[in-house]
């Protein structure tokens, strides 16, 4: 179901949807009129869930917000944290990233969230971290806590990880063979 011509967008429901079937197989080339909102990545994990929309808001601007959900013992996906990022002028979020000095990609935005902030017991903090990847159009594909993730085309990647105090997480970049050909630290 193609709901990127509806003006209601709901975080949580969208993302959901996005969960339960995928990306669209063919994205609006710009928003505008009818298109409001774009779906542009998406990974599910076992425990954690993130995905990435394009927004135009009502007084034309561009923001690109990042979602992160969490698998509750019940089965459900909650929504759990985001961020929300005003685009550019010169900000194309349907383009691939040039190459950068650190090879073929960047991360953007990291972040770390503490997802039980809010509890009234003395519960020990859950941390997630997400961030968004701009990669190349070299990079096919990535390797990421033992899942193979296909890039789309305009090498916007988002990820969900639980963070580690020892040991820092990277993501291996492939290429459109799934050869590897770097590796980029995330936080």
């Amino acid at each position: 179901m193609d709901r990127t011509h509806h003006p209601g967008y709901t975080p949580a429901t969208e993302t959901r949807r996005l969960i339960a079937h995928g990306l669209p197989k063919v994205l609006p080339e710009t928003l505008g009129g009818r298109h409001r909102f774009s779906p542009l990545s998406l990974y599910v994990g076992d425990r954690l869930a993130a995905a990435a929309f394009a927004r135009l808001d009502e007084v034309g601007l561009f923001w690109l917000d990042v979602w992160v959900l969490s698998h509750s013992r019940a089965g459900r996906w909650t929504l759990r944290d985001g961020i929300s990022t005003a685009a550019g002028p010169d900000d194309d979020l349907l383009a691939p990233a040039a190459a950068t000095p650190h090879g073929h990609g960047r991360a953007d935005g990291t972040t770390r969230s503490n997802i039980n902030a809010e509890r009234w017991f003395p519960w020990p903090a859950k941390w997630v971290a997400y961030g968004a990847l701009r990669l190349s159009s070299e990079v096919g594909a990535v390797r990421f806590e033992g899942r193979h993730i296909t890039v789309p085309e305009h090498g916007l990647q988002v990820l969900a990880w639980s963070p580690s105090r020892k040991k820092e997480t990277n993501v291996e970049l492939l290429d459109q063979r799934g050869e590897p050909i770097s590796t980029l630290p995330l936080m």
